[in-house]
């Protein structure tokens, strides 16, 4: 399913099952990602948009995984720090083993002169929403992708998701109490060589906001890299939604992709959009499927919710 896919983006690809190097090299709290993976959505954007949320959309890290039956779990993956921790707005890295007691996160925030920085995250909270894998942080077979070179316009994970819901859709596969098959994959990579686009959130704006070009016009947009290890999760589409493109049935109103990255030499972090040099990217990753995905207060419902009262 993913060479196919990436053989349309990319000059070079090499796909195999392998076992997962030590990941504790890149940054992150745990030398694998296996073990009874499971795929979190906490939150979602609304709590974003909507100044009233801002302070009460707190979360933490050890009472997610045990919410979705995996307390003491390695969670790694993309979310919103906690102002309560940072004094402001600020993409996490969260990449900690609750149950090590290991905790190895980054965040990144704009400074006053526009510029961004990113330091060591001490906190098991977050806010607003997050995106991330949940599992035993055990070095067990994941798959291996390593791409060169790109020549499509896709980025490296939209390339991936897109390809396995292409190759699910074309399976006609079913699968018992679900609307839709569907896959989700957690994963960690690394931008070897390139640079890429990506973005860093400001402080909160004091006025709610219309998901779209005004938020885009509110984002930090940066270049950076390379040496930049990458926290992703991203899913072929909501298995509660039969037809994906729905605007009707919202399913359980999934991310279906969000990662986070962070480096180890510079003082570089944030969103990851797409690479910027397809001449000289070059990503290396491991990534693993997840049986089961959680959702977790979705603001979205709640949102829907508020509108019907209000109406």
């Amino acid at each position: 399913m993913l060479q196919t896919a990436l053989k349309d983006n990319f000059e070079t690809v090499e796909t195999e099952v392998t076992e997962c190097i030590d990941l504790t090299k890149w940054g992150c709290a745990a030398p694998g990602i296996g073990g009874n993976c499971r795929i979190i959505d906490v939150g979602g954007v609304p709590n974003l948009l909507d100044p009233k949320h801002h302070k009460t959309a707190i979360f933490q890290l050890p009472t997610v995984a045990e919410q979705v039956g995996l307390k003491g779990a390695y969670i790694f993956g993309a979310c919103a720090a906690s102002h309560l921790v940072v004094g402001v707005n600020a993409e996490l890295m969260p990449t900690e083993h609750i149950s090590k007691n290991c905790r190895c996160s980054k965040y990144a925030k704009v400074v006053e002169d526009g510029s961004h920085i990113m330091e060591a995250y001490d906190s098991p909270e977050f806010g607003l929403l997050g995106n991330f894998v949940a599992c035993e942080g055990k070095t067990t077979p994941v798959v291996k992708v390593r791409v060169k070179k790109r020549k499509g316009e896709d980025n490296f994970v939209t390339c991936m998701r897109k390809g396995l819901a292409k190759a699910l859709e074309e399976s006609k596969v079913k699968v018992d109490g679900a609307k839709s098959a569907q896959i989700g994959i957690g994963g960690v990579f690394k931008v070897v060589s390139g640079k890429i686009h990506g973005h860093v959130m400001p402080d909160f704006k004091k006025t709610v906001m219309i998901d779209g070009p005004e938020v885009d016009e509110w984002l930090n947009f940066y270049e950076m890299g390379p040496d930049l290890t990458c926290l992703s999760v991203f899913l072929s589409g909501d298995p509660a939604k039969a037809d994906q493109d729905s605007k009707e049935d919202f399913g359980l109103d999934l991310r279906l992709e969000h990662t986070h990255f962070f480096s180890q030499s510079k003082k570089e972090g944030g969103h990851y959009h797409f690479d910027k040099t397809p001449d000289d990217v070059e990503y290396i990753g491991y990534f693993l499927p997840a049986p089961v995905v959680y959702r977790v207060d979705n603001a979205f419902a709640r949102e829907r919710a508020c509108s019907k009262v209000s109406a």
